[in-house]
């Protein structure tokens, strides 16, 4: 799989945010001060990432679903398809990411009505997609495999489509659920993973959070059982679809901890050798524990629960174990402050692992407010450029060519009262960070006001 690249959104009316756009590079930064949006932002973009309903059905399918009903194969031309109702699939897609919101954040009593979230796809990608990439779903029906195949071999543009299933309610906006979400690059294998700012809570609380053991509970201690309100309960969940997901993938560690993924198996390595010291384990049950790392001369550290682990430790947790597990390119690695619980040296450290992550062909997006971790980022672009001096000052400060980020593989994108606005970034500096540049001369004027106003009173006192 590729990595998500070029993909543009407009946002306008969500929560702080008054308006802005913004494109994912392979490494995207959100900054700002807080309770700018950048949650919020980060949030909606989970939802529309992770999966984008249709909500309707694209016109041109009518005489492709009536053969399949009567002959149980059609075929069709999607580059012509797009070509002719290119605008009814960006209202579509424009009207499936709105349908997200109260989903989303589960907002129900939210109004939503003036918000435009709009996944700016052009005509152009919608066609480089059908050229360059492979088309092949396949819905399973209880034992009916392949109920539904939909074939394009990369280079091609005709759709090749199979119906074995006798009944498939719906078929029109089913179909165009499949055909957008391949013109999207939503694809099933995809994984979109979104850590949270509450992670540290979640980490040692995410069997009693859970709102479907939690409802369980609740309704098996009442005298009488309500089965109409316990279903509704238990499929109901009580926070933000991004916090439900991570505390639902929580609960999931023992069955995932059996799976590897090689692909990001040295950058979990490095995670634990930098940043850890130590070692996870998850056991059967899905109890997550610790060891530290041994130290020379001092007897092994024995293994103890997470909730006796550092700050630090448990902020991590969740970063280390997709890296291990999970991550492989094309997937999408969303974190929300990576810099939580760390010590600015680690800032720095956990800014060059995502940059190598990032290389490796996963979309990473970052919320921070952090100088230390955009200031390293800073550093890796500028490393990029070519220098007859690059490679010694490379070695001399411990960094690695993986870690260099291309120019054009960075966005950042600064969050304030006016909206979302895009932050400079060149070869020559990286990313023009003013915010923390104003605060840092504040903090330094401030200091030195009154460290010398201080030391001349009291030089004055000792005249006296």
């Amino acid at each position: 799989m590729k990595q998500l690249n070029g993909a543009k959104f407009n946002i306008e009316n969500l929560g702080y945010i008054k308006r802005g756009e913004f494109e994912v590079k392979p490494l995207t930064l959100f900054c700002g001060k807080n309770n700018t949006g950048k949650t919020w932002a980060m949030y909606a973009l989970y939802g529309c990432l992770d999966r984008l309903p249709s909500g309707m059905p694209i016109p041109g399918l009518d005489e492709i679903v009536s053969s399949l009903i009567k002959e149980g194969s059609a075929v069709f031309d999607l580059q012509l398809l797009v070509q002719t109702h290119y605008k009814d699939l960006a209202r579509l897609i424009k009207r499936g990411c709105q349908l997200r919101l109260s989903t989303i954040f589960n907002a129900e009593q939210v109004s939503f009505d003036n918000t435009v979230i709009d996944w700016m796809i052009s005509k152009e990608q919608m066609l480089h997609v059908i050229m360059t990439e492979e088309l092949d779903f396949r819905l399973e029906l209880g034992k009916q495999v392949d109920a539904l195949r939909l074939l394009k071999p990369r280079g091609e543009t005709t759709v090749s489509i199979t119906l074995l299933a006798e009944k498939l309610p719906d078929l029109k906006r089913y179909l165009s659920d499949v055909i957008v979400r391949f013109l999207l690059q939503q694809k099933d294998g995809r994984n979109v993973f979104l850590v949270p700012a509450e992670r540290n809570g979640l980490h040692l609380f995410f069997r009693e959070l859970s709102s479907r053991r939690s409802a369980l509970l609740h309704h098996v201690s009442r005298e009488e059982l309500d089965v109409t309100k316990l279903i509704s309960d238990i499929m109901k969940s009580r926070y933000a679809e991004p916090i439900a997901d991570y505390i639902d993938w929580l609960n999931g560690l023992r069955t995932r901890r059996k799976t590897k993924g090689a692909e990001c198996h040295d950058s979990a390595d490095a995670l634990r050798k930098t940043l850890i010291g130590g070692k996870y384990e998850v056991d059967s049950e899905g109890v997550i524990s610790f060891t530290p790392r041994k130290i020379r001369g001092q007897p092994s550290a024995e293994k103890m629960s997470l909730h006796l682990t550092s700050s630090a430790i448990k902020s991590l947790f969740g970063i280390w174990f997709f890296l291990e597990h999970q991550a492989k390119p094309g997937d999408i690695l969303m974190i929300d402050e990576p810099e939580l619980n760390l010590h600015p040296a680690a800032q720095r450290e956990i800014a060059r692992l995502l940059a190598a992550v990032a290389n490796k062909g996963i979309t990473v997006i970052v919320s921070t407010h952090s100088d230390y971790f955009v200031r390293e980022i800073n550093t890796l672009i500028m490393l990029s450029k070519a220098h007859p001096r690059r490679d010694e000052l490379m070695q001399k400060y411990g960094y690695v060519p993986e870690q260099l980020l291309e120019l054009d593989d960075v966005g950042a994108y600064y969050f304030d009262e006016t909206g979302i606005n895009p932050m400079q970034v060149n070869e020559e500096e990286g990313i023009f960070v003013e915010t923390f540049d104003q605060v840092i001369r504040d903090l330094n004027d401030t200091s030195d006001d009154i460290y010398y106003q201080y030391r001349d009173d009291q030089d004055l006192s000792d005249l006296v």
